[in-house]
């Protein structure tokens, strides 16, 4: 009985996905291109930066830095570039804008001083092109769909994030330079195949524009008052986030070999994008408190779980942060995008914004506490401190979270005011 009403909820699904308009269909798939050459770069380029244009090793590092917090705080602007180009035109421009860098970035070999503009633009290309990406989607299918096709779509840019890394760990021996260009081929057919699949997608009534003059940034403010316990805890998540992501491989470096990293980030990956999907309908109905409170304990668990060091307790440690991370960060942006009404645009650059924070903090405190357990020669004790932390983020949402279930479904699209 149970396997088959899993069966007909998997078939309504795909019948739902096929119903799709072949724009937002084209867009999931074109996400996976877009986060696999993204992430045949993004985790290398303090390595490129260094040996193949030949970058003091503490300027790549300024760099490096410099480009994770364009990469996300640089998001906010994506919603008055939306308001004044459209959704479409504004990921056109975005991944213009890394085509581009990346072009420079394969001159910055022979012109070193070049690989300054290109990491601006290189980090640009995301900060505008993600919101964008999520609000396309959000605006283009009802309430009810939110949380299953956003969902999907984390599971296409994780599946992206996860392959890419390890292409490019085979092609960036041979010939950085002819990687960078390849990549930039790469970006250019995608921007051309954005602009000729994706059309301009429409507001449903309840999103209705405002009149023209009436939405200024008072009001945004004023929305975006009603959401700082998501902003908080998305800040929270990404804080703690980037402690897994920024030092896993440091640590099993240190404890381990290099290689388990790639495994534990294939673990990672793989989970986001079998599990996401279908738990996003749960993910979206469920108590906003205890599921926050419930993720950040789940992270507790992980973390706890690596501090014993070995190779099986790396990977039970991911796989019980990942569990975390796939429920809290999908519900957090569904709550973003009810809380801030009308712009999913704004939201989820507000949440960007919140993860270039979260993630900064978490470079400067955990290189802090990194260096001192590493010149202790205790570096299990670096995971309970991150533990301690992620204990600390679940009691705060136990007091802050308040109770609330999300918003309440809409039948269908509506065609009424064309986005530009």
């Amino acid at each position: 009985m149970t396997e088959g009403r899993r069966g007909r909820q998997l078939t309504a699904k795909w019948q739902t996905f096929k119903g799709l308009p072949p724009a937002l269909k084209s867009l999931i798939g074109l996400s996976f291109v877009v986060a696999l050459g993204s992430y045949m770069v993004t985790p290398f380029l303090g390595v490129l930066m260094v040996e193949a244009v030949g970058l003091d090793i503490r300027v790549a590092g300024t760099l490096v830095a410099v480009a994770t917090f364009i990469q996300f705080g640089g998001s906010i602007l994506g919603s008055p570039v939306v308001d004044r180009i459209g959704l479409k035109r504004t990921m056109v421009l975005a991944l213009a804008l890394r085509t581009v860098g990346l072009v420079l970035f394969g001159l910055a070999v022979t012109v070193d001083w070049v690989a300054y503009p290109a990491v601006v633009l290189v980090a640009a290309g995301p900060a505008l092109y993600l919101p964008a990406n999520k609000a396309y989607i959000v605006t283009s299918v009802s309430d009810e769909l939110r949380p299953l096709f956003l969902g999907v779509s984390s599971a296409a840019l994780n599946a992206g994030m996860g392959i890419g890394p390890l292409l490019a760990a085979l092609l960036i021996d041979a010939d950085p330079v002819l990687l960078l260009i390849g990549l930039a081929g790469l970006f250019a057919l995608i921007t051309a195949a954005h602009q000729a699949a994706l059309k301009p997608v429409v507001r449903r009534s309840a999103e209705s524009p405002a009149a023209p003059g009436t939405e200024t940034a008072t009001g945004k403010r004023a929305a975006l008052r009603g959401a700082l316990r998501p902003v908080l805890f998305t800040a929270l998540a990404f804080y703690l986030y980037f402690f897994f992501q920024s030092f896993m491989g440091l640590y099993a470096a240190g404890v381990s070999n290099i290689q388990v990293l790639g495994w534990v980030m294939l673990l990672n990956c793989a989970m986001v994008v079998l599990l996401q999907p279908p738990l996003a309908h749960r993910i979206g109905s469920a108590d906003y408190r205890l599921l926050v409170a419930g993720s950040f304990g789940l992270m507790t668990l992980g973390m706890a779980s690596m501090a014993l060091g070995s190779i099986p307790a790396l990977l039970a440690g991911t796989a019980l942060f990942t569990l975390g991370e796939i429920f809290l960060f999908l519900r957090c942006d569904l709550e973003l995008v009810h809380r801030v009404p009308g712009n999913p645009a704004f939201a989820f650059g507000v949440q960007r914004l919140a993860a270039g924070v979260g993630g900064l903090l978490a470079g400067v405190v955990g290189g802090f506490v990194f260096a001192h357990y590493k010149a202790a020669g205790d570096l299990g004790m670096f995971w309970l401190v991150v533990a301690a932390q992620c204990a600390a983020a679940a009691l705060l949402a136990l007091l802050l979270g308040g109770r609330r279930r999300p918003t309440v479904t809409e039948p269908a699209v509506v065609e009424t005011t064309v986005v530009r």
